[in-house]
C-alpha cells in the first residue's frame, strides 16, 4: 500500500498518469536533508560520513564536464544523484520526487491535476505502461487513445527504464501545453499530440442494474473518493437497492484515509481495519471509523490480478468481516506501505517504511488475495464474464 498510492499487479505497477493514489499520505512528515559536514547526525539519528562519497561525486562531475561533448544540466544531474540513490535499493515504490514532480504528485492526490487524462498501469516484469482506462471527457480520448494502448514514448523520447512516477511527470503540465505520446497498438506505432487540461477525476461511477443490484465501480481511492462512493452508496439506497456489487477491478489503491472511511461505510463499529510493522518494530493500528450507512445488504467485491494496495486492503476487511463475497481473480499483492518525506527546496522522498497486515493478521505482499469465487475474464471483450458470474453470485446472497 502506498502512501497515497498509487501501483502494482501482477507485476505491475499502477498510477493515473497525472495523478497517482499513493497510499499512506497521512505519513507526510520530517524532511530529509543531506549534510555536507564529514561526520554529523542529523535529525533522524543517521550518521553521516560524506566526504569519501562528495569526493567521487565532484570527481565524476570534472570528468562530464570536460569530456561529454554537449553541455551538462546542472539541475538534471543533480536529481540524477537522488534519483539513483532510489533505484540502487531494487524497490520500484521507492523514489525520488523533484519539486515539480511532487506538486503534482500531492495535486492528483487530491482527484484533480492537468494532463491527458488515462489510467496506466506498469508491468513490474517488462516496465511496459498500459492504458487501463481512458476518462470519457478527456483530451486523450477525443484524440484516440484507447484502453490497451502501450504508452512508448512522451515527445519522442523511449520510456523505458522510466517509473510510473517519471512516466506520470512526463506527461502531466501546464494547461493548454501540448504534449506528444506514442503508443505500441496491436504492434503498430501510433503517434498522438495531445493538449494538456485540467482534469477533475471521476474515481466512482454507479448504476442500478436488474432486480435492484446497485453497482458501484472504483477506480482509485483519491481524496475525493470517500465522498463520491457514500454519495453513490445513497443514491442507489434511495432508488431500492436490495444488493450490491463493489467493482474494483484495474484499481491500483490510494489514500489510507479514504480506503478507510469507504471501509467503514460498510463495516460497523471501530475494529480493527489493518496495522503497520516498520524495521525496528514499531507498530502502528488504523481503526475503522463507526460511520457505517450499509451494514446490511448483500454484497459482492469484484476484483482481478490489478486490484492492488488500497484496493486489497478494501477487499481484505470485507473478506475478514465476512462481509462480503469475493470474486474475479487473486488480486495484485502489495502488502507494503511508503512514507512521503517533503524536503526543504520542494522536493521528497518516498520510502518503503515496512509491511501492513489485515485484520487476520495475514500479509499479502507478492501472494494476494485468493477470491472465493474466481473466475477469469473472458477473452471476448464483448462479454464480462467476471461481472456476470459477480450478478449470479450477488443473486444468491441473503
Amino acid at each position: 500500500m502506498e502512501n497515497d498510492e498509487k501501483r502494482y499487479r501482477s507485476g505491475l505497477i499502477t498510477g493515473i498518469i497525472v495523478g497517482i493514489a499513493f497510499m499512506l499520505i497521512i505519513f507526510l512528515g520530517r524532511g530529509l536533508l543531506f549534510s555536507r559536514a564529514t561526520t554529523a547526525v542529523n535529525q533522524d539519528g543517521i550518521k553521516e560520513d560524506m566526504d569519501t562519497v562528495y569526493g567521487k561525486i565532484n570527481t565524476v562531475k570534472r570528468y562530464l564536464d570536460k569530456y561529454y561533448y554537449e553541455d551538462v544540466d546542472e539541475d538534471k544531474l543533480t536529481d540524477g544523484i537522488y534519483y539513483g540513490m532510489s533505484v540502487a535499493l531494487g524497490d520500484p515504490y521507492t523514489t525520488y520526487y523533484t519539486k515539480d514532480e511532487y506538486k503534482k504528485l500531492l495535486e492528483s492526490n487530491e482527484g484533480q491535476y492537468c494532463g491527458i487524462g488515462v489510467n496506466v498501469t506498469q508491468n513490474q516484469k517488462t516496465g511496459e505502461f498500459l492504458i487501463t482506462n481512458v476518462f470519457s471527457t478527456a483530451p486523450a480520448k477525443d484524440a484516440g487513445i484507447l484502453k490497451g494502448d502501450i504508452i512508448t514514448k512522451i515527445d519522442g523520447k523511449d520510456v523505458s527504464g522510466d517509473s510510473l512516477d517519471q512516466l506520470v511527470s512526463r506527461v502531466a503540465g501546464k494547461e493548454g501545453t501540448n504534449v506528444k505520446v506514442t503508443v505500441n497498438r496491436d504492434n503498430q506505432s501510433i503517434d498522438f499530440d495531445i493538449t494538456r487540461k485540467k482534469i477533475d477525476i471521476d474515481t466512482v461511477t454507479y448504476e442500478m442494474k436488474d432486480n435492484n443490484v446497485g453497482y458501484i465501480k472504483i477506480t482509485e481511492f483519491d481524496g475525493i473518493t470517500k465522498t463520491q462512493v457514500r454519495e453513490a452508496i445513497t443514491s442507489l439506497q434511495s432508488q431500492g437497492m436490495e444488493k450490491l456489487i463493489i467493482d474494483l477491478r484495474d484499481n491500483p489503491g490510494g489514500r489510507l484515509d479514504s480506503v478507510l472511511d469507504i471501509a467503514s461505510a460498510f463495516i460497523e463499529g471501530k475494529g480493527l481495519f489493518l496495522y503497520s510493522k516498520t524495521k525496528d518494530g514499531t507498530r502502528d493500528d488504523y481503526y475503522l471509523e463507526d460511520s457505517c450507512i450499509c451494514p446490511d445488504t448483500p454484497m459482492v467485491v469484484l476484483v482481478n490480478e490489478n486490484s492492488a494496495s488500497a484496493s486489497e486492503a478494501f477487499t481484505g476487511n470485507m473478506k475478514a468481516y465476512k462481509r462480503a463475497t469475493i470474486v474475479g481473480t487473486t488480486t495484485f499483492g502489495k502488502g507494503i506501505m511508503q512514507s512521503l518525506y517533503p524536503m526543504s527546496d520542494g522536493s521528497a522522498l518516498k520510502i518503503t517504511v515496512g509491511k501492513y497486515y489485515l485484520p487476520d493478521d495475514s500479509n499479502i505482499h507478492k501472494t494476494g488475495i485468493t477470491p472465493d469465487v474466481e473466475v477469469e475474464k473472458s477473452d471476448d471483450s464483448a462479454v464480462d464474464e467476471q461481472l456476470n458470474k459477480a450478478m449470479e453470485v450477488v443473486a444468491g446472497l441473503k
